[in-house]
């Protein structure tokens, strides 16, 4: 296993050769985004797509944008908690046509279409993120975030090797603070200070034609967060498992093994690690799922929001409460 938690400042390593193939120098966990993900050749087999979460105490906010080389995507999903009435709406772009994703992390990228608008522009300290949608449920979307981006954040950055000469290079940012405000028809909903967070999914890689991956994740006050997954990162010695205390990163080389808990009602998940360091269980709120079909391909993503419960260890050993943590658990399955 490589680490490159410590690279000469503003170097960059490659994840892929001239030839599209991975760069073994690339292998391995940094703490900030080092890897330039230009994948060259491997059409049709290239996923790229970058992810955002916005949590609060009111409402949640989910935006995906991705480009599957034959097919661009992009996606807004938007869900009142106290009312739970939610509005969805996707777009599909052939040919990923409108649709680039930058090479690096934390770079500003675009989805225009007349039925939906993302942007995402990257400045100094900070991240503006703007959505507009004409009729999502019936009615007019309108998203306009500022997300706080301090330069000495660590973030999860792993690059594994998958099955059948496949890799998947990420970076996962929890935990970042949010403001602005969401409109929707008549109702404006604002961030709440110091309980509104955003999360960052960058993802760039060559996949399987048959796929699938599970991720949980959550953020609460005080810097306190939690990034859990496995599927993509089963054919090497990797883990993205990742705590934060304070907004400094905890590294988790230990599996966390999340499951459903038996006869439980309401559904219950438990996610659990072997030396105790994570002790959580997952109370779901609200289910949502994505299910599209383009020929012989396909997705099923589904993702269930709500609250985390329980305790988290520090490296000191000190016990650390989580209570009604906001976050959601994800399951993708995809032949794509």
């Amino acid at each position: 296993m490589n680490s490159f938690t410590q690279p000469p400042p503003g170097a960059l390593i490659a994840l892929c050769d001239a030839h599209g193939q991975l760069n073994p120098q690339a292998i391995g966990w940094s703490a900030q985004p080092r890897i330039d993900c230009a994948m060259p050749g491997h059409f049709g087999r290239r996923k790229r797509w970058n992810h955002w979460c916005i949590t609060t105490p009111d409402w949640i906010l989910s935006l995906t944008q991705a480009d599957l080389d034959y097919l661009g995507y992009a996606a807004a999903y938007f869900l009142d908690l106290h009312s739970g009435h939610s509005v969805a709406h996707s777009q599909l772009r052939p040919l990923s046509l409108g649709c680039k994703l930058p090479d690096r992390a934390q770079q500003s990228h675009a989805f225009n279409h007349p039925k939906l608008q993302l942007r995402v522009s990257e400045h100094f300290g900070r991240t503006r993120i703007t959505v507009s949608a004409p009729d999502i449920g019936g009615q007019p979307l309108h998203v306009a975030l500022d997300v706080q981006q301090p330069g000495d954040r660590d973030s999860v950055n792993l690059v594994a090797p998958m099955g059948h000469r496949g890799f998947h290079a990420t970076c996962r940012e929890l935990g970042l603070p949010c403001s602005g405000s969401v409109q929707l028809g008549e109702r404006q909903y604002l961030c709440s200070p110091g309980q509104s967070f955003a999360s960052m999914d960058f993802g760039r890689g060559v996949w399987p034609l048959n796929s699938h991956w599970t991720r949980a994740a959550f953020a609460a006050p005080g810097g306190i967060a939690g990034n859990f997954g496995a599927g993509w990162t089963d054919h090497s010695a990797l883990s993205e498992n990742a705590l934060w205390f304070g907004g400094d990163l905890q590294q988790l080389n230990s599996p966390v093994s999340i499951a459903k808990q038996a006869n439980s009602s309401p559904t219950l998940w438990q996610l659990r690690s072997q030396n105790d360091q994570v002790s959580l269980s997952f109370s779901p709120l609200q289910h949502h799922q994505v299910y599209r079909r383009f020929g012989p391909f396909y997705a099923d993503s589904r993702q269930w929001f709500g609250h985390f419960n329980g305790e988290l260890r520090t490296p000191q050993g000190e016990r650390v409460p989580v209570r009604n943590a906001l976050g959601w658990l994800g399951e993708t399955r995809a032949r794509w």
